[in-house]
């Protein structure tokens, strides 16, 4: 995750977090990323793996959502279009988002289970 993604995610999080305190919990980062190959090894033997969502959104009405931050720009790896596969094929949702406003309506639509 770059620096971009990483500004557009953390303004998110703060954002549900504050609108939605009852919900804390429910919406939490998969820490992917390592500084290095020793944390890295370290994480991928403790189940960390590649092209997972960079957070999962738990839904009051049972279902689950992966949600994945881009820049304007940005684009999936191989393997992130892989776990999206299979996340789809399970009947939960995935969603790209780019910007707050972009989250916000994600989740606004999430909550109202549309």
């Amino acid at each position: 995750m770059n620096h971009k993604e990483e500004k557009i995610q953390s303004d998110c999080y703060k954002w549900f977090h504050n609108t939605f305190p009852d919900e804390r919990k429910m919406l939490f980062h998969v820490d992917n990323n390592s500084w290095n190959n020793v944390i890295g090894a370290k994480k991928k033997a403790l189940g960390v793996c590649s092209g997972v969502s960079d957070m999962i959104y738990i839904l009051p009405f049972g279902q689950v959502a992966f949600l994945e931050c881009k820049t304007e720009d940005g684009t999936q790896s191989d393997e992130q279009k892989l776990f999206q596969l299979k996340v789809m094929e399970r009947g939960h949702i995935y969603l790209i988002f780019r910007n707050l406003d972009e989250f916000k309506a994600i989740i606004h639509k999430l909550r109202n289970g549309i």
